[in-house]
């Protein structure tokens, strides 16, 4: 029925201002609030590596946008992966089986396009779009947490946090995290990885932590997150882990922030570190998603 009533189409000639009505448009009622503004879509976009020639817009008969999907450009696992930054209807077309049609299309689009794989995150409490991509041939492969929440009298709490880990916190340069991916313990996901930071190191808060007894070592654990306190990337090196260090630096995070606010989207559900360091901090306030792929072999 969808394919009849709508034309499908990529965005390469659509204007970021019309892609964000309709972005705000679908996601008005969404469990996570996406009330962004133009710029910071923008952002958001490059970020992930949104391509407009690899997404897809389903376009109604007055030639305005009824759904879309957002792809990401890039390497995942050593292959050219598309990564689904946004999939959305708007209400008013809703319950016409357009996701399911936008996703064939998609699929056919990205396997002519020489993608390999295709990668996405779903909310679990989101069955009907978990069922969509699941009988699209999407397998789930990880679950994350994605903890919200406001650091109450953040900078005091930084400064306790520092000298009871024994730390220096320094900023460190936009580009020079990776002397730290062996810190971690499992991958950060698409919009969380090393490439997302590098799209947009401007603006981005990158801290070290050093030991203050021995300042001109190696630094000790590290954490990368956005000026608004979304944190992208947090780890301690393995010999200094249940010191404080995770904790002096997620609070240093916090104490730039309005109000103390904090969040880590997409925690991999079995860190329980990272977890409990969230909560004891208040940041508690969760959701789960699905990360999911589709090989396009």
């Amino acid at each position: 029925m969808a394919e009849t009533m709508f034309r499908f189409d990529n965005l390469q000639s659509v204007p970021d201002e019309d892609v964000h009505a309709a972005f705000l448009d679908a996601f008005s009622d969404y469990a996570v609030p996406m009330n962004m503004s133009l710029a910071d879509m923008q952002v958001m976009h490059l970020r992930r590596g949104i391509a407009k020639s690899a997404s897809i817009g389903a376009f109604g008969l007055d030639g305005k946008l009824a759904g879309f999907i957002l792809n990401g450009d890039g390497i995942w696992d050593g292959l050219r992966c598309a990564y689904d930054g946004g999939t959305g209807v708007l209400p008013a077309f809703r319950g016409q089986g357009l996701s399911k049609a936008m996703a064939q299309e998609a699929k056919r689009r990205l396997k002519a396009l020489g993608f390999k794989r295709w990668l996405l995150e779903v909310l679990v409490e989101n069955e009907p779009a978990y069922k969509t991509y699941h009988g699209a041939g999407f397998c789930v492969t990880r679950r994350f947490a994605c903890p919200r929440g406001t650091v109450a009298d953040a900078p005091a709490k930084a400064a306790a946090a520092v000298t009871k880990a024994g730390v220096d916190i320094r900023p460190l340069g936009h580009r020079d995290t990776a002397r730290f991916y062996a810190f971690r313990d499992w991958k950060p996901s698409w919009q969380n990885s090393d490439e997302s930071l590098a799209r947009t190191p401007e603006a981005l808060v990158c801290l070290g932590a050093w030991d203050a007894k021995d300042g001109d070592s190696a630094p000790v654990g590290y954490i990368a997150a956005t000026q608004g306190g979304s944190i992208f990337q947090l780890a301690v090196h393995p010999e200094h882990r249940a010191r404080g260090v995770g904790r002096a630096l997620a609070c240093s995070v916090a104490a730039t922030t309005p109000n103390g606010s904090l969040r880590y989207i997409n925690i991999a559900s079995e860190d329980e570190a990272s977890l409990g360091l969230m909560r004891s901090l208040g940041v508690a306030d969760s959701v789960d998603q699905w990360e999911m792929v589709l090989d396009l072999l």
